[in-house]
């Protein structure tokens, strides 16, 4: 490709880039990308005079054409699968006691992190399938995003009840201390986990990406919102199997007992996945 000079030039330290200078090397680079490509751009391997067809077809994939008020057009060699979720509650991904909990009265991470699908359920608006073209190596690079929170549980009596101990006595100060003191363990306990899993579709199911593992805590009945957490993971799958390959950020919900009420539901807001399939 064939810049002006004055394009290329870089700028010394301390020498002012002025905005009119600044937008003239965009719409330079702009106009040259979208417009000004030949086949003899793609042939020459840099430093040399050998030529090389660097760019086969399979390399391109159908681009993206846009209009007013910017008219280009977005180019890529790659498949980038998109998904977007917004944080009102119409949106929301809830989890519940119920669905995709396992029941453990310790910590353990090596269980909370094994490969249970009775346990992991994907999160909705955080999955996708990607389909790898047969006779291809394609890896992927997966983002994602997401705010999540623990609501709706009780930690320590209600407010009421420890106002009729009187707090002016032995028992009311008691009590007042403790709950106290429940609010704030309920606020250290783990309450669920996300982790990336990837399902290559040959037999072995879906498998656990361990290095992605991020954890959320409780907010002690809603007194600890700090434990409200943005999240955000990448990983690198390696490479997947020709066809269909599942990729998903799941979510396993842990209980203490069958009858604690300190955590009730968790509540996963404003979820972003990027996928992109990069063939080789």
């Amino acid at each position: 490709m064939s810049f002006s000079s004055s394009i290329l030039d870089s700028k010394d330290s301390g020498e002012i880039l002025e905005a009119d200078d600044l937008r003239t090397r965009f719409e330079h680079i702009q106009k040259e990308t979208n417009g000004k490509f030949t086949s003899g751009n793609f042939v020459n391997t840099p430093g040399t005079t050998t030529k090389k067809q660097v760019i086969q077809t399979e390399h391109i994939f159908k681009p993206e054409f846009f209009g007013s008020p910017s008219p280009h057009i977005l180019g890529v060699s790659s498949d980038t699968y998109y998904r977007r979720r917004s944080g009102n509650k119409l949106d929301r991904c809830y989890r519940h006691e119920a669905t995709g909990s396992k029941l453990m009265d310790s910590l353990d991470l090596s269980e909370l992190m094994e490969n249970d699908p009775s346990a992991w359920q994907p999160i909705e608006g955080l999955s996708a399938t990607v389909f790898v073209d047969p006779g291809r190596d394609a890896i992927c690079s997966v983002m994602c995003n997401f705010y999540a929170f623990e609501s709706g549980g009780k930690s320590g009596r209600a407010r009421s009840v420890i106002l009729g101990f009187n707090r002016h006595n032995a028992l009311g100060n008691k009590e007042e201390s403790l709950s106290g003191w429940r609010r704030a363990t309920a606020a250290g306990l783990t309450i669920g986990g996300f982790c990336i899993f990837v399902d290559k579709m040959d037999g072995d199911g879906p498998q656990i990406q361990k290095s992605t593992f991020r954890r959320i805590f409780g907010t002690g009945g809603g007194r600890y919102r700090m434990r409200r957490m943005n999240h955000s993971m990448s990983h690198c799958t390696g490479l997947l199997s020709p066809g269909e390959n599942k990729i998903s950020v799941r979510c396993i919900y842990r209980q203490k007992t069958i009858d604690n009420k300190s955590l009730r539901h968790l509540y996963i807001d404003q979820r972003n996945l990027v996928v992109d399939l990069m063939y080789r």
